[in-house]
């Protein structure tokens, strides 16, 4: 299969919240033919807890302190209900 055959979309997702507080993502994604497509979306996912959390000035300060706090754990660390 060559690379031809495939549309590269460049996909973003952004986190919305109902009034009542309950949050779902939102997908945005380019299409072929220059429009944008916005999609509410249910997305199964584990988070870890508030200890694992960073916080920034900016995204590359919040992700530089996320690395520097999960420095060292593996996955079933991170993810581990406590």
């Amino acid at each position: 299969m060559s690379d031809s055959d495939f549309v590269v979309q460049k996909v973003e997702w952004f986190q919305f919240r109902t009034p009542k507080g309950e949050p779902f993502l939102v997908m945005v994604a380019s299409l072929p033919n220059g429009f944008y497509t916005a999609v509410p979306c249910q997305v199964s996912m584990t988070l870890a807890s508030h200890s694992h959390m960073a916080l920034g000035n900016s995204v590359d300060d919040a992700l530089a302190q996320l690395q520097k706090t999960l420095a060292g754990k593996g996955v079933d660390e991170i993810f581990r209900p406590e």
